[in-house]
């Protein structure tokens, strides 16, 4: 495993770059941000009235870390309501056992590792909630930055702090976030200058574009999450009129729809049609074509016993 350097930096000058190109095709609706790339987001996978409930966000929120891939955990939290809407109900949740959240949530998904603490984390947050009212939107009242909702959001460890000063089980910079995302799209609160949820997508963009210009190796993923926070919240800091929502679309759009399906073979073979097509369907379509080295595989960052970022 490979360590980076202290005092490593991001490219910031060349994020800027990047940014502007994909907002502009963003704004445009170009590859990747078309009607049908927009519409597979993991939020749409939730109908409308779910979607209108914040609290049913914020259970979602739960189960989007680990292995589970978010548009996989957002139809399968859709089926628990389905079985079980008492479990979004914070007050219902706190008379139950965290056996019989673990019992329900196997019900539903294909396998709940005990390790991830899902189970745990829904009975535990739903006793935070009821400190803060049981509306999670009171969690987010009156705060207006990042370091506020952080402070709010993000688990502290510190078990002996009054419930509201904890943070949520679990929850660590990517979750919040991703809570806020959640609920700043569906206007719930008010718009918050957010970092993105940083995952492999928004990783994997920032290492091919040589915004984190790593040199080849393989490095623990917590420290590449570390500078690619650093650069979204470098470029809201500069940019404070852009909308965090879709600030925090642009990477993980651009790598679903057309890094994940891009060619993959290091010396590919041109005279074959199909790998002409595939790269015309994807990275020939790419707003960043030019900026892009392609070098971040997902394939050994999902390897089921540890995440390595691969370069």
């Amino acid at each position: 495993m490979e360590y980076i350097p202290s005092g490593f930096t991001p490219d910031y000058r060349r994020a800027y770059s990047v940014f502007a190109h994909l907002i502009g095709a963003r704004h445009e609706q170009n590859f990747p941000y078309t009607t049908e790339a927009l519409a597979r987001r993991p939020q749409e996978q939730v109908p409308p009235e779910l979607r209108a409930n914040p609290n049913f966000l914020f259970y979602l929120t739960h189960m989007m870390r680990g292995m589970l891939t978010s548009d996989y955990a957002a139809r399968q939290v859709v089926q628990l309501w389905r079985r079980r809407p008492d479990l979004f109900d914070p007050k219902a949740v706190t008379k139950l056992s965290e056996s019989k959240v673990q019992y329900q949530l196997e019900q539903v998904f294909e396998r709940v590792p005990k390790h991830q603490r899902y189970a745990e984390a829904w009975f535990r947050n739903s006793r935070l909630l009821l400190a803060w009212g049981g509306d999670i939107r009171n969690v987010y009242h009156e705060v207006t930055t990042e370091a506020e909702v952080r402070a709010r959001v993000v688990n502290k460890r510190r078990y002996h702090l009054p419930p509201r000063e904890q943070g949520f089980f679990c929850f660590q910079a990517k979750m919040c976030s991703l809570l806020t995302y959640f609920l700043m799209s569906e206007d719930h609160i008010p718009h918050i200058s957010m970092s993105p949820p940083i995952d492999f997508h928004h990783m994997r963009a920032m290492v091919g574009t040589r915004i984190i210009p790593l040199p080849p190796g393989r490095y623990q993923p917590r420290a590449v999450e570390r500078l690619a926070d650093q650069v979204g919240r470098r470029y809201l800091d500069r940019f404070v009129e852009m909308n965090p929502v879709d600030f925090a679309d642009l990477l993980f759009i651009l790598s679903r729809e057309g890094c994940s399906r891009a060619v993959k073979e290091e010396s590919p073979d041109w005279s074959d049609e199909r790998v002409l097509s595939q790269y015309h369907r994807t990275c020939g379509r790419c707003p960043i074509e030019r900026h892009c080295t392609h070098t971040a595989l997902q394939e050994s960052y999902s390897t089921p016993r540890e995440k390595v970022l691969s370069v």
